[in-house]
């Protein structure tokens, strides 16, 4: 423990001895601080992914001087080199952790042995959860490089400039990385069960013994007062097990005409300490993760050889004091019923006024990689890894615009897609949303987050009153060239489109053409009964990889008719010498 060596000046007092032979009275040494306990309660918790700071706050008089104030039962999950203490007044001389023995049933080698294995195998959990999300963040690159190779390798629908060398090996380096991350991310799964089984098992082990944990955990603050007085000293930590991931319910109304979307945080936390009625923060940031870069390694090359509703408790209403008789009430000619209206009036307006400021969003903070949402009401959360409690982030109206789109080639159905406006302040974050419609339950979808005024797509579940048929009408092979050494296969495709909402809808139809990629063999759309998209992401995107795209304009169908009807051929055309492979049969 640190120490301090404080100059000292002693003012002793001398009494001579008396006639009845008193004895002299031993000094007080002012260089060796007072003790105290002191009994700190959670105020505030900042919540990260995995981690989350905790602040707890004691108040006290002191007088003058040194003192060495305890905060004890400190959680077993904390990381003491995050410890810190700040104090309302004087001068915090140092913050030190300790680790006692408690002399009690549980206080056994065995006992100490399970509790520091728990510890051990929180930390270690929380440094496989961060590697996984890191893993993760790793294998979107990834992705997003893949499309854009996709991109640029097919960009000539399969015509005689592609570069097949470049395709292999931008194909083999995808598939190296995707292994790659796929295995580190298998790898770092198998750890996480294994150490929850681990941990489970230690737990149970604990409890067998029939005692609380055999360590008190405790932070020690050296204070100087140079005045009297009622001080607040805060400590804060960071303690693992602790997490919070964002979900969504987004509700559209029975006539679609508008879109509310509630945007809440899921807390699940076994950090070893119960939050009650704490000041609840949520942040984007990763206090466990570097600030800095790595530093690029050297690259060798050599032969082969053979990882307590408190803070709402606070708020209490407090009613206005009672008129004392002959008040200016009683003296205005107002009844005692009057008077009691009065004040219910005074209660229900400011029990109103509590209704309000904590019913209000997150206020958001925070600048740069990350933000932070600090929630209005007080939080509860227990330390129990079963429990999930929700906190309301904000819920905001978002202006929306509906089309339905259609892939019949992959599933059946016509589904109604909304382009939604983020109108809020807040970063919606990645997340898992459920989708309403009125009081009907459409599904669970993953969202993949928007910036204030950004657009993103949520898809409200197939339309039962719009249909989309495919059909392959005719396939058939075609001698081709001047002398028949050529060989086509001529495909025929129907898609007919039935629109039972009995108003014109937008359709945005999509199906697929084969892609080539060797320059023997040639492939064709022709006979396109409806020209293809014009947009210009699809375009970028998705038109070089054989996707085809129609935006249509369906009216309603009507009674008898089977419907708007879309209908093109694909020609693969070749020597009939070469094989090829098989062409889909649909």
């Amino acid at each position: 423990m640190k120490t301090l060596n404080v100059a000292t000046t002693l003012l002793l007092c001398l009494f001579g001895p008396s006639a009845s032979g008193q004895n002299e009275v031993t000094p007080i040494d002012p260089s060796l601080p007072e003790e105290r306990l002191l009994s700190a309660k959670i105020e505030s918790v900042v919540l990260y992914q995995g981690r989350a700071a905790i602040t707890r706050v004691a108040t006290t008089k002191l007088t003058a001087g040194l003192w060495k104030l305890r905060f004890e039962d400190l959680p077993p999950t904390i990381q003491p080199d995050t410890l810190e203490a700040k104090s309302g007044g004087g001068r915090i001389l140092s913050v030190d952790f300790s680790e006692r023995a408690v002399p009690n049933i549980a206080s056994t080698p065995e006992a100490i042995a399970i509790d520091a294995e728990i510890r051990r195998i929180n930390q270690e959990l929380a440094v496989v959860t961060d590697a996984i999300a890191g893993y993760q963040s790793e294998l979107k690159v990834v992705e997003s490089v893949g499309v854009r190779a996709g991109t640029d390798a097919t960009k000539d629908g399969g015509t005689a400039q592609l570069d097949l060398v470049v395709l292999d090996r931008q194909l083999a380096w995808m598939a190296t990385q995707r292994g790659r991350i796929g295995g580190l991310v298998r790898t770092a799964t198998e750890k996480t069960d294994l150490l929850r089984k681990d941990l489970a098992a230690a737990l149970n082990r604990q409890g067998a013994l029939g005692g609380r944990r055999t360590t008190v955990q405790s932070a020690e603050v050296l204070l100087a007062l140079t005045t009297d007085g009622e001080f607040p000293v805060r400590i804060s930590y960071l303690v693992t097990d602790a997490r919070w991931e964002p979900v969504y319910s987004i509700r559209a109304a029975p006539d679609r005409d508008s879109i509310g979307i509630e945007y809440d945080a899921l807390v699940i936390q076994s950090s070893g300490e119960d939050w009650k009625g704490v000041r609840l923060s949520l942040s984007t940031a990763r206090p466990s993760r570097a600030a800095s870069p790595p530093a690029v390694t050297p690259w060798y090359v050599d032969v082969v050889q053979p990882m307590d509703k408190s803070g709402f408790a606070a708020m209490s209403v407090a009613a206005p004091e009672s008129p004392a008789p002959g008040a200016p009430m009683e003296r205005e000619g107002l009844s005692k019923d009057r008077a009691d209206a009065r004040i219910d009036l005074a209660l229900r307006e400011r029990r109103k006024s509590l209704a309000e400021e904590v019913s209000v969003d997150a206020v958001v903070g925070g600048s740069g990689p990350s933000v932070t949402y600090t929630i209005a009401l007080p939080f509860d959360a227990p330390s129990d890894q079963q429990s999930r409690r929700r906190a309301r982030i904000a819920s905001f109206d978002a202006p929306t615009a509906y089309i339905f789109q259609t892939q019949p080639v992959a599933a059946e159905g016509v589904f109604l897609r909304g382009t939604l406006t983020n109108s809020s302040p807040f970063q919606l974050l990645p997340g898992r949303a459920s989708v309403f419609v009125g009081a009907d339950y459409v599904g669970a979808t993953s969202f993949v987050g928007a910036s204030p005024k950004q657009e993103f797509a949520v898809f409200f579940g197939a339309d039962p009153a719009v249909t989309a048929t495919r059909e392959l009408v005719k396939q058939e092979d075609r001698q081709s060239g001047l002398f028949g050494g050529g060989l086509d296969t001529v495909s025929d495709y129907r898609v007919t489109i039935s629109n039972g909402t009995g108003r014109k809808i937008n359709v945005e139809l999509y199906d697929r053409r084969p892609v080539s990629r060797n320059d023997k063999i040639g492939v064709e759309l022709v006979n396109n009964s409806s020209p293809l998209s014009t947009n210009a992401d699809y375009l970028a995107t998705e038109q070089p990889q054989g996707i085809l795209r129609w935006d249509l304009s369906v009216a309603p169908t009507p009674s008898g008719s089977e419907g708007n009807a879309i209908s093109w051929s694909i020609v693969v055309s070749r020597s009939k010498d070469i094989n090829i492979s098989r062409l889909p049969p649909e």
